[in-house]
């Protein structure tokens, strides 16, 4: 299947990584390095990683305030499991 069909049936997929050989959001862009290596490398657990994660994100997706939202309800999650 080529990359314009893809997109047309998944109009959320805006980017093309030829390297991988893999269609994601343009949110995903890795270009300056992954998130899930900066995560192994300073050994982050996962709500750590979701609130890290959804921030870097959130101005890329145009989504901005949800996202935003959603980051708070993460780390309400975080503090409650924590006590």
């Amino acid at each position: 299947m080529k990359n314009t069909e893809k997109e047309e049936k998944n109009p959320k997929i805006t980017h093309y990584d030829y390297y991988t050989n893999i269609s994601h959001p343009q949110h995903y862009d890795n270009s300056k390095g992954s998130l899930y290596k900066f995560a192994v490398d300073h050994d982050l657990n996962a709500y750590e990683f979701d609130i890290i994660k959804r921030i870097v994100r959130c101005r890329k997706k145009g989504q901005f305030k949800e996202d935003l939202e959603k980051t708070k309800t993460v780390i309400d999650l975080y503090l409650r499991e924590q006590l």
